[in-house]
């Protein structure tokens, strides 16, 4: 469905970029671009084309015909993997040969999926280590075991999140879905970076959404509960996961690590249980009918971790296995700056009575 993909993205892309470009009118941008993209999952079903396991499996197969030259053993961390979008990426890493850590909160869940997955591919490469993304001390215990076991990272897949939830807040005390989603990440990356370098080449994937058109980098928004909304602060985590990889691919040029976000599309996953009516078996019907499955959701990741198209490049958005426009903020470096400095400042706040340091790229 080569040409739909082609036709959704230009659809939604091209008001994203008139609204770059005049600065007013998001509400009618996003209106299109949310009716390009709901209409695209049920369309993308019909039977025209290659499926998308038939994608799915070209990419494995395209990077083990590829490997056959490489006989260094690649390491990858999925977070979120035990479900959707990441059970399915890390299938796919585990069939082209990779060591999988699965970085999950749930121990009992993130082993079931191990099993499924070995029963699946009659392969045991998948391992376990514990990470609660809305704990600092966890991210940075994660990295700490992480780096105990391995001297190597060859790609860092950043893919869980949490959507439109009811107020509240992490462990450390900053809003839960920018702690989770954008904090939590930040914290395990940077915490990592010294051993992905070391690995070169290597790559770091962000998996982030067409959600970020409706975020704006409001630390109001972030820091005052009253101005809390599910959806827009949904949209700013996002919009976060985009800034903070396009400030990781400036600071890591000429490293030969690589950093690029997407969105993966409306995908039937477990991200939809804070939305009203979610938990319904009507609801779920609904979306499962509608949405794309997880297989769908995860080719544009598996572009990013295993395709040689995307050699080199860096400090892009992908959406259907294509490179995609974003919100203007995204790339404006100042503000991607600014993000920076105020990420460094929430966990340097939450671990004041600790040894920690600042965060930076040397």
């Amino acid at each position: 469905m080569a040409i739909l993909d082609y036709l959704t993205n230009f659809a939604m892309n091209t008001p994203l970029k008139l609204y770059n470009k005049i600065g007013f009118g998001l509400p009618l941008a996003s209106f299109f671009m949310f009716l390009a993209e709901i209409l695209y999952p049920p369309i993308s079903k019909i039977p025209i084309g290659e499926s998308p396991q038939t994608r799915f499996n070209k990419y494995v197969n395209d990077y083990n015909q590829k490997k056959k030259t490489d006989i260094e053993q690649k390491i990858a961390i999925v977070t979120g993997a035990n479900s959707g979008i990441g059970y399915e990426t890390t299938k796919a890493l585990m069939l082209t040969g990779h060591i999988v850590v699965m970085a999950c909160r749930n121990e009992t869940l993130a082993k079931e999926a191990i099993a499924d997955l070995e029963k699946e591919t009659g392969i045991k490469t998948c391992e376990f280590i514990h990470l609660d993304l809305s704990s600092i001390s966890s991210c940075r215990k994660f990295a700490a075991e992480f780096k105990k076991k391995h001297n190597k990272l060859h790609l860092l897949i950043n893919n869980a999140g949490i959507m439109a939830c009811p107020y509240m807040t992490t462990k450390d005390g900053i809003e839960m879905q920018f702690g989770t989603n954008h904090v939590g990440h930040f914290v395990i990356t940077t915490e990592l970076l010294d051993t992905i370098k070391a690995s070169a080449p290597a790559r770091i994937i962000n998996v982030s959404s067409m959600a970020h058109a409706s975020g704006d980098f409001n630390k109001e928004k972030i820091l005052d509960k009253s101005k809390y909304q599910k959806v827009g602060n949904y949209g700013i985590s996002k919009l976060a996961n985009i800034m903070f990889t396009n400030s990781l691919a400036k600071k890591l040029e000429g490293t030969g690590v690589t950093a690029n976000s997407l969105h993966p599309g409306t995908v039937y996953t477990k991200l939809q249980r804070h939305i009203p009516g979610s938990s319904s078996s009507i609801q779920q019907s609904v979306t499962r009918a509608l949405f794309l499955s997880p297989t769908a959701g995860s080719l544009t990741t598996l572009l990013l971790a295993l395709s040689d198209k995307v050699e080199g490049v860096t400090g892009k958005y992908f959406m259907r296995e294509l490179e995609a426009t974003t919100l203007s903020q995204a790339t404006n470096q100042e503000k991607c700056d600014e993000l920076w400095e105020f990420t460094e400042e929430l966990i340097g706040k939450s671990e004041m009575n600790s040894d920690t340091h600042s965060i930076s790229i040397k």
